[in-house]
């Protein structure tokens, strides 16, 4: 059975989403991250060169992104 979910609304979709990509960005580890989150990756890669420009998860980032979503 698919993964689905049932939105009061919009803001309810929105809060979701939100909260499962900060979930997916800061708190679940990825196998193909070396089982570490795209936050601690990131900041590896910070660590490494002192910079990780367009790398992974943008720490801080809670807001709703429209780019690129067509409702």
């Amino acid at each position: 059975m698919p993964h689905e979910e049932i939105f009061d609304s919009l803001a309810d979709a929105r809060r979701t989403l939100a909260l499962w990509r900060y979930d997916c960005n800061n708190v679940r580890p990825h196998s193909s991250l070396g089982n570490k989150t795209p936050a601690e990756a990131r900041r590896a890669l910070e660590r490494l060169d002192g910079t990780a420009p367009g790398a992974l998860a943008t720490p801080g980032t809670d807001e709703y992104q429209t780019q690129g979503l067509s409702l």
